[in-house]
C-alpha cells in the first residue's frame, strides 16, 4: 500500500506532457521547413555552386616535406668527424628547440627567396584557376637594378617570330597601357625601371600566343609569406629529428624551398662556428708578431753585450752552482709561461672593442676552471649573436643573455686575477731561492750573470713562441674539419595529390551552408517578427474563447463577399466554422435576434471582410441576417458592398433627419438574402450620434425582425465608437488580423476581456496562412472536399514535385 502511494505521489503525466510538448516542437519544426523548401532548395543549389566554382578556380596545393637530423648532446645527436678532437677544442653544442627557431627565422628564409628568385611569379590561365609556372616559364623577365622591395606586374606573350610581347605594366601607383614587342635580351625602359626578357633554351613553340602574367613582388614580403607557410617541428620530444613542411602551389618550387633552406642552414651554422675559430686564430697571430719582436730584440741584446764585453765562454768555477741554478730555471719557466699567457688573457678581457667577440680558448691556461668557464661564455655568445640576428637589443631574450655573458665575463676576470696572483708568489718564491744560490756565486763575474738572466728571457719566449705555433697548428685543422650542425634524413618529397582544395570538404560546408543560410534567415526572422500568426500564440498568452480562424487567400486580396451558396473552399468552410462555433456560445439573452459586435486593434485587420461575409454564411441558413456599418467615420463596409456614403443611412436616422427605419434597410447586390443599413453621410461628431437613445431603440426594433444583427464598428482604442456601441451587443467577435497584431498588446486584449467592457468577447483569427500552422490546416479547411484533397504522396509534396 504505501509503495502504491509513493508511486500515485509521482507525477507521470509531466512526462507524457513533456513528449507531447516536444513531439509538437518538432512537427512544428518540420512544417516550417516544409513550408520554405524552395528557400532551401535554392540556397543549397547556390552554396554548391559557389563551392563548385571556389574548387575550379581556386589554385591547387601541394604538400612537401623534408626531415633532417640535428646535433643535440642532450639527446645523442653527436655525430661526425669533429667527435675526434673534442680534446683539443670544444664545439658549440645545440638544442632542437633553438634549431627549430633557426630554420624559421626570417633571415634564413630571405636568403632562399633571394637566390631562387622567388619575389618573381609567372602564371597562365588554366581553366578557371590561374598555373604556377616557376622553371617551366617560357620567358624570363629580369628587373637590374631595381629595388628589391619594387611591387610590379605586367602580361608577356610569346610570339610566333620569337618575339616578346608586352603590355598592361600595373604598379602600386600607377599603369602603363603601352604595347611592346621586343627581341628576346633587349632592355627595355619603364617608368618604374629597365626591365630584360630573355627566352630559357628549353622554351617550347607551344607557349605561343598564350600570355603568362609576370608579377615581381616586395623580396621581403615574399620571404616572410613563406616563413609563414613554412612548418617546423620536431618529430617527438626523445628524438633529434625534425620535419620541414610547406604548402605551395607548385610541387618543384616546394621542394626547391625546403632542400634550399636546409643548406643556408648547414652553411649559415658552419660559419657561426668558425667565427670562433676565426677569432682565435687572430689573436695568435696577434701575439705571435710581438713575441718575434721580442725575441729579435733579446737576440740582438746579447750580441750587443757579449761583444762589447768580449765574452765567448762560462768558466768552469760556476759549473756546480748553475747546476742549481739550472733546476729554478726549468720550475721558473712553467711558471713565468703561464703568468704571461693569463696577463695576455687579462689584457684581453680588458679590451672594450672585443666585449662582443669570443674569448680565446685553449692558450696556455693549465686552471681547468677557466676553460671551462671561457667555454660556456662563448657558447652563450653564440646563442646570443642568432637571437640578435633575427631581433634587437630590446628583446627580453638578448637583454637576459647580455646580463649572463656579463657577469660570466666578470667571473672570469676575476678567476685570471687569482691565476695571476698565484703565479706571482710562485715567481716570488722562485726568485728568493735564486737570490739564495746567487748569494754563492757571489764571485761570478757581473758580466756572466747578466748573460744568464737575459737568456733566461731568450728560453721563456722562445718556449711561448713555439707553444702558439702548435696552437695555431690545431686551430687550422679545427677550421678544416668543421661541420654542419644537421645531417639530411629525406630531402623535400611529397604526393602528387593535392592538400587543397579538398573536394569533399568544399562539398560538405556548401551543403551545410545552404542549409543553414535560409534556417539562420528564418531564426532571426522569428526573433525580429513581433506580431501573431497562430491560433496557438493567441491561446498560450490570453484565456479569450476562440471563434475561428479564417485562412489567407493567397494572390488575392480580400473580396467584399466570397462566402456563397454551395461554395466548398476553405474560406467558406471557414466562415461556416466560426458561425457553428458562435451559435455554441451562451450569450445570456433570451428571445430576440442576437446583436454582435465585430471591432479590432488594427485598421487593416479585415473586420468589414469578416462581418460581411460571417453575416452571408447565417444568411445561408435561411437566418433573417442584417448588417449595420456603425463605422460612421470612414463607412468602410458601405464602400466595400459598392453603396456609397451618400445615400441615407445610420447617420441620418440617429441624427434625427430620418424617421422610417424601413427605408434605409436595403439587399445585398451579391445576395437578395442579406439586408444592409449603410453608414449614410459621414457626420461630424459621429461619437455623438453613437450615444443617443435612438440607437437602443433601432436595436429593439430590428431584435423583434432579424435573427442576427452584425454591428461592423471601428478598431476599438483608436476612437470610442466600439465601446459606446457595445451597451447594446449581446456579443463581440474581436478580429485579430494574423501577421499584423503585435504580440506585445495581447495583455492589454486580455485586460479588456476580463474587464468586461465588451460583452461575451471572442477572438476571431483572420488572415491566417494555413501553411505557417505546420499542421493545423493540414488536416482542418478543405478535409473530406473532393476539391481541396491534394492527391499527391507525401514524399513528392515535401520535394515541391
Amino acid at each position: 500500500m504505501m509503495r502504491k502511494d509513493r508511486f500515485d505521489e509521482m507525477d507521470f503525466f509531466d512526462f507524457n506532457e513533456k513528449s507531447e510538448r516536444e513531439n509538437a516542437t518538432l512537427a512544428e519544426l518540420f512544417g516550417t521547413l516544409l513550408h520554405h523548401r524552395k528557400w532551401f532548395i535554392l540556397s543549397i543549389g547556390a552554396c554548391v555552386l559557389i563551392g563548385f566554382l571556389y574548387v575550379r578556380s581556386t589554385p591547387k596545393t601541394f604538400l612537401r616535406t623534408a626531415t633532417v637530423l640535428v646535433k643535440d648532446d642532450k639527446k645523442g645527436g653527436q655525430m661526425g668527424e669533429a667527435a675526434a678532437f673534442q680534446d683539443l677544442f670544444r664545439l658549440g653544442g645545440s638544442t632542437v628547440d633553438n634549431e627549430i627557431g633557426i630554420f624559421k627565422s626570417k633571415r634564413l628564409m630571405y636568403e632562399v627567396a633571394k637566390e631562387l628568385r622567388l619575389d618573381v611569379s609567372y602564371k597562365v590561365r588554366s581553366g578557371l584557376r590561374k598555373r604556377e609556372l616557376y622553371t617551366a616559364t617560357p620567358l624570363v623577365v629580369e628587373f637590374p637594378g631595381m629595388d628589391a622591395g619594387q611591387s610590379l606586374s605586367l602580361t608577356a606573350t610569346l610570339l610566333e617570330d620569337r618575339h616578346v610581347e608586352l603590355k598592361d605594366l600595373k604598379w602600386a601607383n600607377g599603369r602603363e597601357n603601352e604595347k611592346r614587342v621586343v627581341k628576346p635580351g633587349d632592355t627595355v625602359q619603364t617608368a618604374v625601371g629597365k626591365l630584360v626578357v630573355t627566352l630559357p633554351p628549353t622554351t617550347s613553340a607551344a607557349y605561343a600566343g598564350i600570355p603568362v602574367r609576370v608579377t615581381k613582388s616586395s623580396l621581403k614580403a615574399v620571404s616572410d609569406n613563406y616563413n609563414l607557410r613554412l612548418n617546423v617541428e620536431a618529430t617527438n620530444k626523445q628524438s633529434s629529428l625534425i620535419n620541414l613542411s610547406l604548402k605551395d602551389e607548385n610541387v618543384n618550387r616546394a621542394e626547391d624551398v625546403l632542400n634550399t633552406l636546409i643548406e643556408v642552414y648547414k652553411k649559415d651554422a658552419i660559419e657561426d662556428k668558425n667565427r670562433i675559430v676565426i677569432n682565435t686564430a687572430n689573436f695568435i697571430k696577434e701575439r705571435l708578431a710581438i713575441i718575434e719582436a721580442d725575441l729579435a730584440g733579446v737576440d740582438a741584446e746579447i750580441e750587443n753585450y757579449k761583444r762589447k764585453n768580449r765574452l765567448t765562454d762560462i768558466t768552469s768555477e760556476s759549473a756546480l752552482y748553475l747546476q742549481s741554478s739550472s733546476r729554478l730555471d726549468t720550475e721558473g719557466l712553467n711558471v713565468e709561461n703561464q703568468l704571461k699567457m693569463a696577463e695576455y688573457m687579462k689584457e684581453y678581457l680588458r679590451d672594450g672593442a672585443k666585449q662582443t667577440e669570443p674569448i680565446p680558448a685553449s692558450i696556455g691556461i693549465a686552471e681547468a676552471g677557466i676553460q671551462n668557464q671561457i667555454g660556456e661564455y662563448n657558447t652563450t655568445l653564440a646563442q646570443r649573436n642568432k637571437l640578435m640576428a633575427n631581433s634587437s637589443a630590446n628583446n627580453p631574450l638578448v637583454r637576459e643573455l647580455d646580463t649572463t655573458l656579463a657577469s660570466m665575463r666578470l667571473a672570469i676576470s676575476k678567476a685570471v686575477d687569482n691565476l695571476i696572483a698565484g703565479l706571482k708568489i710562485q715567481t716570488e718564491n722562485m726568485k728568493n731561492k735564486e737570490r739564495e744560490t746567487r748569494g754563492k756565486i757571489a764571485f761570478v763575474p757581473t758580466q756572466q750573470k747578466y748573460v744568464i738572466s737575459v737568456e733566461r728571457q731568450q728560453k721563456i719566449k722562445e718556449e711561448l713562441y713555439l707553444y702558439l705555433l702548435n696552437k695555431k697548428e690545431e686551430n687550422e685543422l679545427q677550421l678544416t674539419i668543421t661541420e654542419s650542425n644537421c645531417r639530411v634524413v629525406d630531402p623535400a618529397d611529397g604526393t602528387n595529390s593535392p592538400v587543397t582544395p579538398k573536394k569533399a570538404q568544399v562539398l560538405l560546408i556548401s551543403l551545410m551552408a545552404g542549409f543553414l543560410l535560409p534556417a539562420l534567415w528564418l531564426y532571426i526572422h522569428s526573433l525580429l517578427d513581433t506580431t501573431v500568426h497562430t491560433r496557438k500564440e493567441l491561446k498560450e498568452a490570453t484565456n479569450i474563447p476562440f471563434l475561428g480562424e479564417v485562412p489567407l487567400e493567397k494572390g488575392t486580396p480580400e473580396r467584399g463577399l466570397v462566402v456563397k451558396e454551395e461554395c466548398r473552399e476553405p474560406i467558406c468552410e471557414a466562415f461556416n466554422m466560426v458561425r457553428y462555433n458562435l451559435e455554441f456560445m451562451n450569450t445570456g439573452r433570451k428571445g430576440g435576434g442576437k446583436v454582435i459586435l465585430l471591432t479590432s486593434t488594427n485598421p487593416n485587420a479585415g473586420k468589414t471582410f469578416v462581418t460581411i461575409n460571417l453575416a452571408m454564411s447565417m444568411a445561408l441558413t435561411d437566418a433573417k441576417v442584417i448588417v449595420l456599418d456603425l463605422d460612421l467615420r470612414t463607412g468602410s463596409l458601405t464602400e466595400r458592398i459598392g453603396m456609397g456614403t451618400k445615400r441615407p443611412g445610420l447617420s441620418n436616422y440617429l441624427g434625427g433627419m430620418e424617421d422610417n427605419l424601413q427605408e434605409l434597410i436595403h439587399t445585398a447586390d451579391a445576395d437578395s438574402r442579406l439586408d444592409v443599413i449603410t453608414s449614410g453621410t459621414l457626420p461630424p461628431n459621429p461619437a455623438e450620434l453613437l450615444k443617443s437613445e435612438r440607437l437602443d431603440s433601432m436595436m429593439e426594433e430590428l431584435r423583434a425582425t432579424y435573427d442576427y444583427i452584425l454591428l461592423d464598428n471601428p478598431p476599438y482604442g483608436v476612437v470610442v465608437d466600439a465601446l459606446l456601441c457595445a451597451r447594446v451587443a449581446d456579443r463581440t467577435i474581436y478580429v485579430v488580423r494574423s501577421g499584423l497584431f503585435d504580440k506585445r498588446a495581447l495583455p492589454d486584449l486580455q485586460e479588456l476581456y476580463e474587464s468586461g467592457k465588451m460583452p461575451n468577447m471572442s477572438v476571431l483569427l483572420n488572415g491566417m496562412d494555413p501553411e505557417k500552422q505546420g499542421y493545423g490546416y493540414g488536416y482542418g479547411y478543405g478535409y473530406g472536399y473532393g476539391s481541396n484533397v491534394n492527391p499527391k504522396p507525401l514524399y513528392k509534396r515535401i520535394l515541391g514535385l
